[in-house]
């Protein structure tokens, strides 16, 4: 495969962001025409400028701050204008900003949004628009409707849209008033956080998408009550923070409910929706989540599928039966104690929350053997441990899948004792797969419980995703670590004794292997910070790396054999 293939490089650019895809202009002539003339402009304004709130009262910081922003301004406009001068077709344009400024930046907002409109091929707009005087050092008062940025009327021009998002300060309202709305081929609407005024905005608007087939609309300022009607298309919506949502939509699938950053119950009006298969609820206090809620639910719905309850308030017990679910997920429902079950065709089940309000018990009635069961939590003490232990033990029937995923947080007490593995009780529960999530400030913490988490679960595969690790150690302190070549002395107090010691060893072990890693991860960095750039970039494989952020995070699978 030659690198100046222009099917290669074609393909490659086509989803990388444009500051990406100039990058490889390097490689040769033929990257360079492609990028050049790069169809998909996006534009991130965080990834190269960044503010903490401690650096707001420092003079060098500010003035640092004004000149990328500036750099980056200069950039998207030296882009645009030349696109519009050689007549380059523009289909997606992407611009994100966190500094918006709103006394000097909009006429050169005004100025994209012109050309971009003026581009007959453009079928994708996304605008995100942020105050942050913290870069200038003033601040600005994010809640005045004065500092919003105005939709000019040039986006009305851009007939060919298939997706609209607009996200953070912006108005739509005076642009839906003073003008007829006319999208023929929206198919995707979002709006998040956006100025609309009131209802009649949002009804204006949605009358002139007539082929919109996802909405989204949250925290929509100005705007309490959502009313949707009139979209024979529509597919799959989602409406966060409102007081009254009514939805009168036939052919709607896919809906998700929210109302997280409101104290005020909402009134939920979907009688009408009789095709849904997926409902996602997230914090709705007005919804109580009984058997009585549940039979009603099903009964109105007969082809839902799939259920999401997250952070709802719910009774104790509960008694799930359906013929057509399929997946099902409680996460962080406080009260929930107990819950039966009963579902035929159910695929899977999740459950994640905090240990201290962990369910007693969760059985599955006349369910398949094959339901995949995924439990998560965040581990801070010793005692969670316990408490997981007790949990897995009270899970009927037995031979249920399940996978286990914790996350070590930052800041956790957990405490290893010599009798580490005194008192585990027999039989253990096992466990299909434990994925382990591991922070910088917890690696320590992950090399003690390494063992500790395989004699309590037994699992027969452990997905370890740890940041700034190495495959040596991984290799070291799992395969070898962990593996039971012995597991008839389970029983006997000499096999105890002796796991005790070997896990003491191993300990040891890891801590060393630990230390040497960081010293070979730093070593291997500068090295492979290039290389893994174009593959993980251009979608070409690279083992288990992959960049985030500057760090390498580590995804790696161990099957362990019994």
């Amino acid at each position: 495969m030659h690198i100046n293939d222009l099917s290669l490089s074609n393909s490659s650019t086509h989803w990388l962001p444009y500051e990406d895809a100039a990058r490889t202009s390097v490689l040769s002539k033929a990257w360079h025409e492609t990028w050049s003339s790069f169809p998909i402009l996006v534009f991130h304004g965080s990834r190269c400028v960044r503010v903490h709130v401690k650096d707001r009262k420092d003079p060098l910081k500010i003035q640092e701050n004004r000149r990328k922003v500036n750099s980056f301004l200069k950039s998207v406009d030296r882009t645009l204008v030349r696109f519009h001068h050689h007549g380059f077709a523009i289909k997606e344009f992407n611009l994100s900003m966190m500094f918006f400024h709103p006394l000097f930046m909009p006429h050169l907002v005004d100025r994209w949004m012109k050309i971009v409109g003026e581009s007959s091929s453009i079928q994708v707009l996304k605008l995100e628009l942020q105050l942050a005087g913290c870069f200038f050092g003033c601040d600005f008062d994010s809640h005045a409707v004065d500092n919003y940025y105005c939709l000019p009327p040039d986006v009305l021009k851009a007939k060919s849209l298939t997706e609209l998002v607009l996200f953070g300060k912006i108005r739509a309202d005076k642009l839906i008033v003073n003008h007829r709305i006319r999208f023929p081929m929206l198919r995707i609407l979002s709006l998040v956080d956006v100025y609309l005024g009131h209802e009649q905005a949002l009804e204006d608007l949605i009358s002139g998408c007539p082929m919109i087939e996802e909405l989204i609309l949250e925290h929509c300022v100005g705007l309490e009550n959502v009313k949707v009607h009139d979209l024979p298309k529509l597919k799959s919506a989602k409406f966060s923070g409102f007081r009254e949502i009514h939805v009168d939509v036939p052919s709607l699938e896919n809906l998700q409910l929210g109302n997280d950053k409101l104290e005020f119950p909402c009134d939920i009006s979907i009688d009408k929706c009789r095709n849904l298969k997926v409902l996602i609820l997230e914090a709705v206090s007005s919804v109580f989540v009984s058997n009585q809620w549940l039979r009603e639910l099903f009964d109105k719905f007969p082809f839902l599928e799939r259920l999401e309850l997250s952070g709802c308030v719910t009774s104790e017990s509960l008694m799930i039966s359906s013929s057509r679910l399929k997946v099902l997920s409680f996460q962080a429902c406080l009260e929930l104690k107990e819950a039966k079950i009963d579902a035929p065709n159910l695929e899977s089940c999740r459950y994640s929350g905090k240990s201290s309000h962990m369910p007693a018990a969760i059985s599955f009635v006349n369910c398949s053997n094959q339901v995949d069961f995924d439990f998560g939590f965040p581990l801070e003490s010793r005692m969670d441990l316990k408490r997981l232990r007790a949990f897995f033990q009270n899970i009927a029937p037995r031979n249920v899948m399940v996978s286990l995923y914790l996350g070590i947080m930052k800041g956790s007490s957990i405490l290893f004792n010599e009798d580490v593995l005194q008192n585990v009780e027999v039989p253990l529960p096992r466990i299909k797969q434990l994925r382990l999530s591991v922070t910088e400030e917890t690696e320590e913490l992950c090399v003690l419980l390494i063992n500790d988490l395989f004699w309590s679960f037994r699992p027969a595969i452990i997905s370890l995703n740890l940041k700034l690790c190495s495959r040596i150690f991984l290799k070291t302190s799992t395969t070898e670590g962990m593996t039971d070549d012995n597991v008839g002395e389970k029983c006997t107090e000499e096999g105890a004794m002796a796991r005790r010691r070997e896990a003491n060893v191993r300990r040891r072990e890891a801590k060393v292997w630990w230390r040497k890693a960081h010293a070979h991860a730093r070593r291997r960095k500068a090295l492979l910070k290039k290389a893994v750039f174009l593959e993980e970039r251009c979608g070409v494989g690279s083992e288990e790396i992959s960049i985030s952020d500057n760090f390498f995070v580590f995804t790696v699978i161990i099957k362990l054999t019994f």
